[in-house]
């Protein structure tokens, strides 16, 4: 059910960003290696990443996600109802920058996908919300404006980075301690 929501997302996405079936599968096999029990999500969009996520936590794991467009975040959520999902994903409508600062407890797995800008000042909150060993996984590292970010992770005293060259890039950073 989830397999055959996330191919119509695919097809219908023209103007909304999402992974795509490659990042999503990386995504996904990183996802069931971990088990992770919480996961963050910060830029939902319509919840691509999200199905992803959930569909390889199964029943195990609960996902937080925040995203700023209420438009986006109401069709997330009906993406969510249709595959059962909506009790297992938590919706948080907001900016990531200022509601990561409300949010409370530690997370197996983050996924950073908001606006690019963004990326540099919710970086240390999502250290600080990490388990120690808990992954952080950021998209689109390999663009232009993400090489300072790109920069803060590899050489970051809390993190273990590396940077995938698949499409535009993914960072995938192991929290130390």
């Amino acid at each position: 059910m989830i397999d055959e929501l996330l191919l119509e997302i695919e097809k219908s996405s023209e103007n909304i960003p999402i992974i795509g079936p490659i990042k999503g599968r990386v995504l996904y096999i990183l996802t069931l290696i971990l088990k992770p029990r919480r996961i963050l999500e910060l830029g939902t969009a319509i919840g691509y990443s999200t199905l992803i996520m959930a569909k390889a936590v199964k029943g195990r794991g609960k996902i937080l996600t925040v995203e700023r467009d209420y438009r986006l975040a109401q069709k997330a959520k009906d993406n969510f109802k249709k595959v059962g999902l909506n009790r297992k994903i938590e919706i948080i409508v907001g900016e990531a920058v200022e509601e990561i600062k409300r949010i409370k407890g530690r997370f197996d797995l983050i996924f950073l996908d908001i606006e690019k800008k963004d990326y540099y000042d919710v970086l240390e909150d999502c250290i600080k919300l990490l388990k120690r060993g808990g992954v952080l996984v950021a998209d689109n590292v390999l663009w232009d404006e993400l090489k300072d970010f790109r920069s803060i992770i590899m050489n970051h005293p809390k993190l273990e980075s590396l940077i995938l060259e698949v499409k535009d890039g993914m960072s995938i950073s192991v929290k130390k301690f």
